[in-house]
């Protein structure tokens, strides 16, 4: 079954929302220009009051590795989300699972594919790209277009959890899922309304994909 992340988590009641939709994973921001970006103090509040089972993820872009790795303790992460032009190897003692964001429109593959080769990578995340913005742009990746299919064909040969995010909302995630069979899926703008998340678009959206029977190949969660 495909797994749901439900991204950009601002509040405890937000999380709960997701939690008790069924969501798998919780992503928060934390990346300061972000307009989703949640202080760590926070972020550790939240956590505090979150069932174990549920995957807590930080984002950041191009923050040092050692401020990463500070939060990471802090808040008790269980993944994080490199989503900027970090090196990856330079985040490898962060204790955590990490997972790199690749955008279709950048030519880096053979970077991504060096950094899942020196076992630096746990997961990959394909989402859409508009300049000077980091993630949540609400904008769909091009499912059926043959060049993005050829590149989802090329990570997905790495074996490594592929999750699907850009643009995804309640209207377009069978679609999206049956056009590309994801491990994950990652939405938030696509559940919110007015910029604050919508409890009843988590529920429709987590639903949707549950409810959905796909032939999903990708490899165990990392």
């Amino acid at each position: 079954m495909t797994q749901v992340k439900i991204c950009g988590i601002r509040s405890l009641e937000e999380a709960r929302w997701a939690v008790e939709a069924g969501a798998d994973a919780l992503g928060f921001i934390l990346i300061p220009k972000s307009k989703r970006y949640i202080e760590p103090k926070e972020l550790q509040y939240i956590i505090a009051h979150l069932p174990p089972s549920i995957r807590k993820v930080g984002v950041f872009a191009d923050e040092p590795p050692d401020h990463v790795a500070s939060i990471t303790l802090q808040c008790a992460l269980d993944i994080i989300q490199l989503h900027g032009q970090e090196d990856a190897k330079l985040y490898h003692k962060v204790p955590a699972v990490k997972i790199k964001a690749y955008s279709f429109r950048e030519n880096n593959l053979q970077t991504l594919h060096s950094e899942i080769e020196q076992g630096l990578i746990q997961g990959i995340l394909l989402d859409s790209k508009i300049e000077g913005q980091f993630g949540g742009t609400g904008v769909s990746l091009p499912w059926r277009d043959l060049d993005f299919q050829a590149i989802l064909t090329r990570i997905k040969k790495t074996k490594l959890p592929v999750i699907l995010a850009g643009g995804l909302n309640p209207q377009n995630i069978e679609e999206a899922i049956q056009l590309t069979h994801p491990f994950a899926v990652d939405v938030s703008s696509g559940v919110e309304q007015e910029g604050r998340k919508d409890r009843e678009l988590i529920f429709q959206f987590i639903q949707k994909v549950k409810n959905l029977k796909t032939n999903n190949h990708n490899s165990p969660k990392p």
